[in-house]
């Protein structure tokens, strides 16, 4: 299953990333078309994996002052295993196989720094397959996957593939 994304899916996109509030019927006004249209877009652009419309949690104004990456280095054959059990864990909001000379890199938000001690000595170093973890301390972050914009440069005819939906709704999009 694929489809084109054309010049007022880019704009629907963009008035979304502006204001994920904004009406239907607002969007439908300033770009000239039906509000029926925009939402039918819009469901269309979600089912397709291509936007996911969530409210986004700013981890610091919870309590949540740190924010660390780690890098794992797993057992041969323990990867996926052990991607699965970080994933479950609250304090985790990203996690990647990566390729290198290490297998997973994940990204932490903790209350402070001797909770993030406590988490990667305590919790990730004893889970099963993990042989040595590295972490580095973000005490700033510059830009975050909500200030990332659709690019200019993404080709007007860009096909969504059955894969970006397939990995979508496999992280439960």
């Amino acid at each position: 299953m694929s489809r084109i994304i054309d010049h007022i899916d880019r704009a629907i996109i963009t008035c979304l990333q502006e204001d994920s509030r904004r009406p239907s019927a607002e969007i439908a006004r300033n770009l000239g078309i039906a509000e029926r249209t925009v939402r039918a877009r819009i469901d269309r652009l979600v089912q397709d994996g291509v936007v996911h419309l969530a409210a986004i949690v700013n981890p610091r104004a919870v309590g949540y002052e740190v924010t660390a990456d780690v890098f794992l280095e797993v057992e041969l054959g323990k990867v996926q295993s052990v991607a699965d059990e970080v994933s479950r864990v609250d304090e985790v909001c990203y996690v990647g196989l990566t390729t290198g000379d290490r297998d997973i890199s994940l990204q932490v938000h903790a209350q402070s720094i001797d909770a993030l001690y406590d988490f990667v000595s305590e919790r990730l170093n004893r889970i099963p397959g993990v042989l040595r973890s590295k972490t580095f301390v973000i005490p700033r972050v510059s830009k975050q996957l909500p200030d990332w914009r659709l690019p200019a440069n993404l080709p007007e005819h860009q096909s969504i593939s059955s894969r970006a939906v397939a990995v979508s709704s496999s992280n439960g999009e």
